[in-house]
């Protein structure tokens, strides 16, 4: 199991160096160049790929946030009161920090990702958008920011830059937890105690520069003049170069007196720096909430072996390793040539910087006035998709309600439907039995029977399969009823039979009272062996 990786930091307008470096910079241009992969910006990558952006939760793109800071920090005039009382205004420093970037990291390797990209797409997915969501939550109203995540370098990481647009300012300190907790303490307290360097050393000062002579009417007067101006302006390059050398060895031996002096001093001062400890407790703090909002759902570990953290720089010169000493052995072998050559190189490079700064300038308006109509337009935009989201709503729940109606109306049609055609089967039966098409006829048993067709008197016919089709919804109360039918005929039959059969009696006593011979068809009545047998009368 990995641990968790995330660094912040803030960067200005103008170049600063990177802490424990010697000759690296870094600014806010650099920041934005390097998150779009401007290869100018990626030498320290081997492979650049197009970054993948990220644009959920209302980030924007990494080029729109360059132009908004861009334009905001040119438009921005602050009022400074000088010692003289006198107040006028001016424009944004351009120290002052206007940019926080969080770099996340994740520890899956770039190489596994494209390996097998269907496969992590899920996990990384999830991991970034935990990132974006606490970064949300943790920052204030008014924040523009944008997302990158690099897939060319080790590990799997993001890249969020944010610009505090609420902020007259556009103070990033704000934005960095631990610079805030630390100017909280600072505002609340008196400032704290320096530490005192050691004094710098006097530097050598350089030569004079040769003056040109004056032009000769005489042509080898004139020679003569340059040949000796070219000797001295030679001698005086070498004097500079060694005062150079001299004063750059004066200052690196001071600067190692002074590490040695500042860390001694350091140790003997009671009790830590109260704002470097508010510093620390508010970033000890933020890598704690960091772990509960995404390391811990993600999987990674809180605190990690504590390896040495590398800039980008750094890491790439580390990788080179022979190469770079090298490089470094030649650079301070370069002669004096070498080093004018390199001072043309660095005015030219001025120049084109220059030109290129005023060009930007000139496009400011330009792309003022273009981010104004984009920025009405996506109001705009919103607006209509909030009303558009709305009416989708609405509609659903018609919807939703419609097809309720639409199932309960099916529902009691279906109903209709099945009572309908039971009321056609009865009606129908009825007719039947009426017209004596239809009766119940009993098995030999007497346990059961079934429906024939035709009349009573007449043999049992089945019921054909339409009239058995038409007559199935009401069947079952159709064979109630002709039950019924049948039992109330037969009890009627019974009792008529029984009544002839006592008629039938009283005649035969009567005949014989009168010695009248015996009558068949009374004698064929009380034959019967069963009192309800059916007889024709």
């Amino acid at each position: 199991m990995a641990y968790q990786f995330v660094h912040i930091e803030t960067y200005s307008r103008k170049p600063r160096k990177v802490k424990g470096t010697k000759d690296q910079w870094n600014r806010a241009r650099q920041v934005f160049e390097e998150a779009q992969r401007n290869p100018d910006f990626s030498r320290h990558v081997e492979n650049p790929r197009a970054p993948l952006p990220v644009l959920s939760r209302g980030a924007m793109d990494v080029g729109d946030l360059q132009a908004l800071h861009d334009r905001r920090c040119s438009e921005i005039r602050e009022a400074v009161t000088a010692k003289s009382g006198k107040t006028y205004s001016r424009s944004l420093r351009s120290d002052a920090p206007t940019l926080y970037t969080e770099i996340h990291s994740h520890p899956m390797a770039s190489k596994d990702f494209l390996a097998d990209r269907a496969r992590h797409q899920k996990e990384i997915a999830r991991w970034a958008d935990l990132a974006v969501r606490d970064f949300r939550k943790r920052m204030p109203e008014g924040v523009a920011f944008a997302g990158v995540i690099h897939l060319d370098e080790a590990h799997v990481h993001m890249h969020i830059l944010a610009l505090n647009a609420g902020d007259p300012r556009l103070d990033a300190n704000k934005l960095h937890v631990g610079k805030a907790a630390a100017a909280v303490y600072r505002a609340a307290h008196d400032k704290p105690q320096t530490l005192s360097s050691l004094p710098k050393p006097e530097l050598l000062p350089k030569p004079k520069k040769p003056k040109k002579p004056r032009p000769s009417k005489n042509r080898v007067t004139q020679k003569k003049n340059m040949a000796k101006h070219e000797k001295a302006l030679a001698e005086w390059q070498a004097a500079c170069a060694m005062v150079e050398a001299a004063n750059a060895r004066h200052l690196e031996e001071w600067s190692v007196d002074n590490g040695r002096h500042l860390h001694a001093a350091r140790k003997k001062r009671s009790g830590k720096n109260p704002e470097k400890a508010a510093f620390t407790a508010a970033m000890k703090a933020f890598q704690d909430r960091y772990y509960e909002a995404v390391g811990k759902p993600c999987g990674l570990l809180r605190k990690g072996p504590g390896h040495e953290r590398l800039t980008t720089k750094q890491y790439a010169a580390r990788k080179a390793g022979a190469k770079a000493r090298a490089e470094e052995r030649l650079a301070n072998l370069r002669s004096e040539t070498q080093l004018e050559v390199r001072e043309q190189a660095l005015d030219a490079q001025a120049r084109r910087v220059a030109a290129e700064e005023n060009s930007l300038k000139k496009k400011e308006a330009e792309v003022g006035a273009r981010e104004e109509t984009v920025s009405r337009r996506e109001r705009e935009i919103e607006a209509r998709v909030e009303a558009l989201e709305k009416v989708a709503e609405q509609a659903a729940q018609r919807e939703e309600q419609l097809a309720k109606r639409e199932a309960a109306l099916s529902a009691r049609e279906e109903e209709i439907d099945a009572v309908r055609e039971r009321a056609e089967a009865l009606n129908l039966g009825l007719e039947l039995i009426r017209r004596d098409q239809l009766r119940w006829a009993p098995d030999k048993k007497g346990r059961g029977g079934r429906l024939v067709h035709g009349p009573r008197d007449a043999a049992e016919r089945p019921l054909p399969l339409e009239m058995h089709a038409r007559l199935q919804p009401a069947m079952s109360l159709l064979e109630i009823l002709l039950k019924i039918i049948a039992e109330i005929i037969e009890e009627a039959l019974h009792e008529q039979r029984m009544e002839i059969a006592r008629d039938a009696e009283a005649v035969a006593e009567c005949r014989r009272r009168l010695d009248l011979r015996e009558d068949p068809v009374v004698t064929g009545i009380l034959q019967r062996d069963n009192p309800d047998q059916r007889f024709d009368v």
